[in-house]
């Protein structure tokens, strides 16, 4: 089963063909356009088409779409292999019902944190099966443009693997307090969530997840890099 998934986000249009759940490509979109996803769609046959979408999405993209295969838009009410009898399941996003959705696919039976490091820092926590809670931050991006806009003469810093605890200078100052100390975030909710549960899996994902990977070495941490893809190969045969 030949599946086309479509993720809009905040920053970044993406889309990836799923043949049984295994990733066969992936790529980027430059709008939310049917002339952009047409050329795309001559490459594979297509058995079915889920959209994810935190942005709007044109009427007739949707309608250009379902004429091509059968086609879901994921929302709140699609149907989902974890639970969510214990939490309002109308105030998470849907890249957060996918991401869920994937740790659980790979991990099912185990409880499990997703933590997704993109344009915001998101954490899915499912235990037994149950959605059980989330949080949200600022993701780099955010808060390194959000120092330079909200300031008279901070300068825009760029993200980098290598970053110090503490910086000589007003850049490296910048770079520090924004990487080490989304690195201690993170660290922090492991750590406080492992109290309560030590055989917690705990997953990483999103397009920041690289900058901090080899600084959670010794964490027991899993980069999943393609989790949200396998939650909405998993999703789009659910629906």
């Amino acid at each position: 089963m030949m599946v086309l998934c479509l993720d809009f986000g905040n920053s970044q249009l993406k889309y990836a063909f799923l043949d049984n759940d295994q990733l066969v490509i992936s790529g980027f979109l430059n709008e939310a356009k049917f002339s952009c996803i047409y050329p795309i769609c001559q490459n594979y046959p297509i058995d079915s088409i889920l959209l994810s979408s935190v942005i709007d999405v044109p009427t007739d993209l949707i309608h250009a779409l379902q004429e091509i295969a059968p086609f879901h838009q994921l929302s709140v009410n699609s149907r989902t292999e974890v639970n969510y009898q214990e939490y309002d399941k109308s105030s998470l996003g849907v890249d957060r019902l996918a991401i869920a959705e994937g740790a659980q696919i790979l991990y099912s039976g185990r409880n499990h944190l997703s933590i997704c490091l993109g344009t915001c820092i998101t954490y899915n926590w499912v235990e037994n099966g149950y959605f059980k809670g989330g949080a949200i931050s600022p993701g780099l991006l955010l808060r390194t443009k959000s120092m330079h806009d909200y300031t008279a003469h901070l300068p825009v810093i760029t993200p980098q693997r290598d970053f110090p605890l503490f910086g000589q200078s007003t850049s490296s100052n910048l770079l520090a307090g924004t990487m080490y100390g989304t690195l201690l975030e993170v660290q922090g909710y492991i750590t406080e969530l492992r109290k309560q549960d030590p055989s917690v899996i705990v997953l990483l994902c999103g397009g920041d997840a690289p900058y901090f990977i080899s600084k959670l070495s010794g964490w027991d941490v899993h980069l999943e890099a393609d989790l949200i893809w396998k939650g909405l190969g998993a999703l789009a045969r659910l629906n």
